[in-house]
């Protein structure tokens, strides 16, 4: 099959540039023809044999965002004529499939102070999601979560029968525990952090959305434990940590692998306040890890409350996120271990043949 991928940027950094180009790779390793448009790729990361063709981007993210979609839409028609499918991704409005990987704008839109929803990028990405899915132009949407498609239904009455929930795939291969007698001991060693002492783990490029100001707060309360916080630098929240007396409690990572730390960690804690379901949480069970997972989280979804993980209700709750981490770190080890376990039990099912398979049923449908 010839397909053809909108979207404005494939580059290295981001959640959804990460899943476009793993999941550009294996559709050319299963054989299907690539072509590209965007306004700017890495060329290292480029599929082999793909068809590249540029949109030139404009100076500004949210000109980027305007000029792309104008231009993209006004390039389906041909394209139509020389592939098989064409996808898109982002704030696209035509194509044949949309997959929103970002969830539903005009959702969390609603969460932000009065003065975020009225700036102009985020009052052009809700137009751009509208036209969208009232426009008409695209027969058929992908979501990541059950969650994402309720609101889809809620914001802009999209139907349920036009809406496929294809969970993103996880290579269960790479993520997995670690040898019992590796990698843990030796990262705690490391840190110097005694064996016995509950290590949590917070991994995050928006320390903001994915709620560590109430991470923060609930730490007070468990003096007991240490906090690992992957992604995004801890600078600008140093003073903040330093003045709840948490310095020596918590650590930061720095944009580093995760893997290693899903296998040493206890606990990985993830109170969001939106997502549509967070690769981290996917990537932290399949990797033995059980989590704490935000219901603000599509991937929440998949946690069975107390046999995989625990559901925090209240994520932005610092004091409703203590009592949860109370109730984690008194599960015995051998409890623990076991929820690690059917955690990654249900990431399982979730291979890249059995994504790519239900792309192909969501195209041809």
């Amino acid at each position: 099959m010839k397909i053809a991928i909108l979207y404005h940027q494939f580059v290295r950094r981001g959640g959804l540039e990460g899943y476009l180009r793993e999941f550009s790779a294996r559709l050319s390793e299963a054989g299907h023809e690539l072509v590209i448009v965007t306004s700017r790729i890495d060329e290292e990361i480029k599929p082999p044999g793909s068809d590249v063709r540029i949109i030139p981007h404009a100076l500004t993210s949210r000109g980027t965002l305007a000029k792309f979609a104008e231009r993209s839409a006004a390039m389906v028609p041909d394209l139509k004529k020389e592939v098989d499918a064409v996808l898109g991704f982002g704030r696209t409005w035509r194509q044949d499939v949309h997959r929103a990987g970002g969830g539903c704008h005009w959702h969390y839109s609603k969460m932000l102070p009065w003065w975020k929803r009225w700036k102009p990028k985020n009052q052009l990405e809700l137009s751009l999601e509208k036209k969208l899915y009232t426009g008409g132009e695209t027969r058929r949407f992908v979501v990541n979560s059950s969650k994402v498609r309720a609101e889809l239904a809620e914001a802009y009455q999209v139907p349920g029968d036009r809406v496929s929930v294809i969970h993103t795939a996880v290579d269960s291969t790479r993520w997995r525990p670690a040898d019992p007698a590796e990698g843990r001991a030796e990262l705690r060693k490391k840190l110097g952090i005694p064996d016995d002492a509950p290590a949590l783990l917070f991994v995050s490029l928006d320390h903001r959305r994915k709620g560590l100001a109430p991470l923060l707060g609930a730490l007070r309360q468990v003096p007991e434990a240490r906090l690992w916080v992957a992604g995004q630098s801890l600078d600008s929240w140093q003073g903040e940590i330093d003045r709840a007396g948490l310095t020596k409690r918590v650590t930061g990572l720095g944009r580093t692998d995760p893997l290693p730390w899903c296998q040493a960690a206890d606990w990985f804690v993830h109170p969001t306040h939106y997502d549509a379901c967070a690769n981290t949480v996917l990537q932290s069970m399949a990797s033995g890890l059980p989590g704490l997972i935000s219901t603000g989280d599509g991937a929440s979804e998949f946690i069975r409350e107390g046999t995989n993980g625990f559901l925090l209700t209240e994520p932005g709750n610092a004091d409703a996120l203590a009592d949860k981490l109370k109730t984690a770190l008194a599960v015995d080890a051998a409890s623990r271990l076991a929820m690690g376990r059917a955690a990654r039990e249900t990431m399982l099912p979730l291979t890249w043949s059995a994504h790519l398979e239900k792309w192909m049923h969501a195209i041809n449908s």
